[in-house]
């Protein structure tokens, strides 16, 4: 019974051995805790972020490294994880599933780094994220369901970027929103932009260096957003889009197809109406 009860007791003995341990056991030897809950790494010129952490760190400094990728399971063991910092780093891409478990972020700088692209849903699990900061990347496409399920997040940065175009569902997604910024990309004012144009005019309180900041190529030249107007995209409003056209071929077809069977099946009643019906010399010999 006495070797049981031990079995029993032991992984609580050493869960209650390991919190008791001094605090610079825990911490990386390349960082500073200055408590459980904070760790800092910054400046360290680290390649990657160190491989283990306090379990209940909540705020992670770890700016101005070499770090090139986010850990997928980063967030799944450090669950209690609320504020990140990976500015200004070497981060190219964002594995999916990064941020399954990161139901507790609240903040998040990924900004200064060299990422190109966001993929739909990729902060898909961060629903009580607030801050956004993906700033002075080299992001050139963004998803229109990439922020989805960020109903809480309030400020978000996407200055200094390679966008030429932006969904503006990607936007709309963000029903809590109250500062975005947009300025430094080399945005087209085509008919593709039009639709951005009108959210940013709709918006314009929430841009932080307002509309003024913002520039777009016409005609190969640049021009400031508010020197613009609705006018300046009137065209646009008759323009057929892609899916227009294919809605329009594929009606075309289908009423086409409709016309044939309309023509053989009113043809074959019409044969066959006059195969039945008797002639007018049966008539006149029956009378």
């Amino acid at each position: 019974m006495l070797p049981c009860f031990l079995l029993l007791i032991s992984p609580l003995f050493c869960f209650s051995c390991l919190l008791m341990l001094p605090l610079g056991f825990l911490c990386p030897s390349v960082c500073i805790c200055m408590d459980y809950h904070t760790i800092d790494c910054r400046d360290q010129g680290l390649p990657s972020l160190p491989s283990s952490f306090p379990l209940d760190v909540r705020k992670l400094l770890a700016a101005n490294n070499h770090i090139q990728t986010i850990p997928a399971d980063l967030l799944l063991f450090y669950g209690d994880l609320i504020y990140l910092d990976l500015k200004n780093n070497s981060l190219t891409s964002i594995e999916e599933g990064t941020f399954i478990s990161s139901s507790r972020l609240l903040f998040l700088d990924l900004s200064y780094n060299n990422l190109t692209q966001l993929d739909a849903g990729v902060f898909k699990s961060a629903e009580k994220l607030i801050k956004l900061y993906l700033g002075n990347n080299n992001l050139s496409e963004v998803h229109k369901a990439a922020f989805e399920s960020l109903s809480s997040l309030q400020v978000l940065e996407l200055n200094n970027n390679n966008l030429q175009s932006l969904s503006v569902t990607a936007l709309e997604a963000l029903t809590s929103l109250r500062n975005i910024r947009l300025d430094g990309n080399p945005w087209i004012c085509d008919c593709d932009f039009a639709n951005l144009f009108f959210w940013i005019d709709e918006n314009a309180k929430k841009l932080q260096k307002g509309v003024e900041e913002i520039q777009c190529t016409l005609e190969d030249r640049r021009i400031f957003l508010h020197e613009l107007s609705d006018i300046s995209f009137r065209e646009c409003k008759y323009r057929l889009s892609t899916i227009d056209f294919l809605i329009i071929f594929l009606s075309g077809v289908v009423v086409s197809i409709a016309a044939i069977f309309s023509s053989f099946f009113l043809a074959t009643t019409v044969h066959c109406f006059q195969r039945c019906a008797p002639s007018k010399d049966e008539d006149e010999d029956e009378e």
